[in-house]
């Protein structure tokens, strides 16, 4: 992939310019704009978008004050690829313009980050002192890249308690959590001796303990978290492992469902230091990839079962293979994440990740969590009666323990 021409490149334009495509697309001969033009329209001398330079910088003249610089000809397709379309600016004058231009590309929606604007918002948000510029700078990572690693500093000191809380579940201190081990089978299981040699992970340890809540809620965090979704934070699930449980390539979104599909976060909590081989890895940028809908109309296999949806066991496939088809179509790398004791990664719910297992009896020590706004809804809450309990302005459920009171 040429990482320029994907800068200048701008779908609407380039069929505006090559309406034929339309139809070859539609008949299902080509697969989209993007993949022509990589494959054909490159070679054949096509432009990537119809952007007319000097009517561009004629009628926009904050492009030089967004580039701190008199602008050339050659930054007008960039401009508008980046932030002009966002914004509504025409590439021509004779070009249509959408009704919302901002609003994000996705059919499922998603928060402020995730509009065609944001990086406008962000930097409007560091303009009217809302926000530093090391915070803008992780907001700018997130919406770039689909994550972001967050040191979270003096708050180190809550690793040590949050790492015991995890030990003390796979010795059998709490005697009603519930396991996932899929070397066991599909279904929960109760603390049995028999689960240490295995990659297993306790289930909602949020729920029992709360060390481990204070460590989710590191303020650093936490911080960018309420920034990000502008509300208070919800812990509503999470997974404590000794032994990471490895996980193909996949989207929380597609099997986390949400009354809205794409506001919440996934938080990776390494507990031991993970500088020579990390158990996270994550495709950069594939939360932007094309969207995969199961039978055709929803975000989630949760989602799809609760509508009774039949045949979606060949769906689940048919997602993976979607993933991997778009990543390769994308050019898109697999990275490894290996983040630093002492930090939390947080993941976009599209952007495509996998964990890998550990050889042998080797331990590497890791909490996930699912976070979302207060007044977000995760799926399970509309079948299992959750109670809200708060915590440091925050607050958790638990659809595993759901009628468990908090104990310290």
């Amino acid at each position: 992939m040429n990482q320029q021409d994907r800068d200048l490149f701008d779908e609407a334009g380039y069929l505006r310019r090559n309406p034929g495509l339309i139809e070859a697309i539609e008949a299902h001969i080509v697969s989209n704009a993007w993949d022509h033009y990589d494959k054909h329209g490159r070679r054949e001398g096509r432009l990537p978008n119809d952007v007319d330079a000097d009517f561009y910088l004629a009628a926009y003249p904050i492009v030089a004050a967004d580039l701190g610089r008199v602008p050339g000809r050659s930054d007008a397709a960039a401009h508008f690829v980046r932030f002009g379309r966002a914004r509504g600016y025409l590439p021509n004058a004779t070009a249509p313009r959408p009704n919302d231009p901002g609003r994000s590309p996705s059919p499922f929606g998603g928060g402020w980050t995730d509009r065609a604007d944001a990086m406008d918002a962000i930097q409007n948000r560091f303009d009217l002192g809302r926000i530093t510029d090391r915070q803008a700078d992780r907001l700018r990572s997130w919406v770039r890249d689909g994550y972001v690693t967050i040191d979270i500093g003096t708050a180190g000191d809550r690793i040590k308690p949050a790492a015991l809380a995890l030990e003390q579940a796979f010795a059998g201190t709490f005697p009603d959590a519930r396991f996932r081990c899929p070397d066991l089978g599909a279904d929960p299981v109760a603390w049995d001796p028999i689960l240490t040699p295995h990659a297993a992970a306790v289930l909602d340890i949020h729920a029992l303990s709360s060390a481990v809540r204070r460590l989710m809620l590191a303020p650093l965090a936490s911080g960018f978290l309420t920034e990000l979704f502008d509300s208070p934070l919800t812990i509503e699930r999470s997974e404590g492992m000794l032994r990471p449980v490895p996980q193909p390539p996949r989207q929380d979104s597609a099997w986390i469902g949400h009354a809205s599909s794409r506001l919440f976060a996934g938080l990776w909590i390494a507990l031991d230091e993970e500088a020579e081989a990390g158990a996270l890895f994550v495709y950069p940028g594939s939360h932007r990839l094309p969207e995969f809908a199961y039978a055709g109309r929803y975000k989630s296999l949760e989602e799809a079962e609760r509508m009774a949806e039949g045949g979606l066991e060949s769906e689940a496939a048919a997602h993976t293979d979607h993933l991997l088809r778009e990543i390769r179509r994308a050019g898109l790398e697999r990275v490894p994440v290996a983040p630093p004791l002492g930090s939390v990664t947080v993941l976009h719910p599209d952007l495509v990740h996998e964990v890998g297992g550990v050889t042998g009896l080797a331990v590497r020590r890791a909490l996930r969590a699912w976070v979302c706004p207060r007044n977000a809804a995760p799926l399970f809450a509309e079948r299992i009666p959750t109670k809200r309990h708060a915590e440091d302005g925050y607050s958790f459920i638990s659809g595993v323990y759901p009628e468990r009171e908090p104990v310290d």
